[in-house]
């Protein structure tokens, strides 16, 4: 079983991938990896039906209750680095699909290197020196966001000198810096219990990895109007619809006027001349939330995530 994870291990390095996407279907495994260039599905003898049972197994899923979806982590060495996974499955009457995510293969990045743009390096330091506040970022699966995410609280830690504390699900990015909790549904400290748990720690700033749900929505609003700086992340396609999803989450268009300080949407890109990612911010400061707020049209100057890669096209970047 060795050789099958080493063999996967060495296309996850090739294809420098975030996750492994896995169906099993009639006894034959089909397997997609996302890298630099996207998905794309790999072939090879040792990536077989044997393979994914056995992530399964070392991944501590419940084997007898199948047909729960279900997620585990595990460790495993690999060129002298120790690396975390996370193992997720589903189950249909048709087919088995897991999603093997690296966990801690994240490149360290400063605020300066976040964006190509120094303007845009400028309005996120500027949203950082707030006290109180909700900055949020949005973007799909693989957009990097929690390393931007690090970046910020980096910087909060470090250069502000503010006192930080994160809830995750799971902890991508270990750091010395701060404190990192990791959140565990199955005795019940959810992101909701674990804001109240740690508003009781008198942080500056509080990070939660991701709002899933109306209550986490809820009580980060009530974290930023008690006065901390808030960070988190949201499932949305640019920043216009982040606040449409707040709105979904119940969260009152007072509330969002009284808070939200910041709101980025990004996406990765390979680089055109280069092995390597460029990240594509939209980003929207206070005045332009408040236009949306109101139901008035955005500033003619204002730069949509098409305007920002239709840019760096014409620049030759991507």
């Amino acid at each position: 079983m060795k050789k099958r994870i080493k063999q996967l291990l060495e296309y996850i390095e090739m294809y420098d991938a975030s996750d492994v996407h896995f169906t099993l279907q009639n006894g034959q495994l089909f397997v997609r990896i996302r890298g630099i260039d996207g998905i794309k599905e790999i072939k090879h003898k040792l990536l077989d039906e044997n393979l994914f049972h056995y992530l399964k197994f070392i991944a501590n899923l419940d084997l007898g209750n199948s047909l729960l979806p279900q997620s585990g982590n595990f460790s495993y060495t690999f060129k002298k680095e120790q690396l975390q996974f996370r193992f997720s499955y589903l189950r249909t009457m048709q087919l088995q699909t897991g999603v093997l995510r690296i966990l801690n293969n994240h490149k360290r990045f400063t605020i300066e290197d976040l964006s190509t743009d120094p303007s845009q390096i400028e309005l996120l330091k500027c949203w950082l020196q707030r006290s109180s506040g909700l900055i949020l970022l949005s973007g799909p699966t693989g957009a990097g966001k929690t390393t931007t995410l690090h970046a910020l609280l980096e910087r909060l830690s470090t250069y502000e000198n503010k006192h930080v504390i994160t809830l995750e699900d799971p902890i991508e990015i270990q750091s010395t810096s701060y404190l990192q909790l990791q959140i565990n549904e199955k005795v019940d400290f959810t992101y909701a219990e674990g804001i109240k748990q740690v508003l009781r720690h008198d942080p500056d700033v509080i990070m939660i990895g991701e709002i899933r749900d109306e209550a986490t929505a809820k009580q980060l609003i009530t974290a930023a109007l008690s006065g901390h700086l808030v960070l988190s992340t949201i499932h949305a396609k640019s920043c216009v619809d982040v606040i449409k999803r707040m709105l979904d989450f119940g969260v009152s268009v007072l509330d969002l006027k009284e808070t939200l300080c910041g709101l980025t949407s990004q996406r990765i890109f390979k680089a055109k001349d280069e092995e390597k990612r460029i990240c594509i911010y939209e980003m929207m400061d206070e005045a332009d939330i408040a236009r949306v707020l109101k139901g008035e049209p955005l500033d003619e100057s204002y730069e949509t995530m098409e305007d920002k890669i239709r840019l760096a096209k014409q620049r030759n970047q991507i």
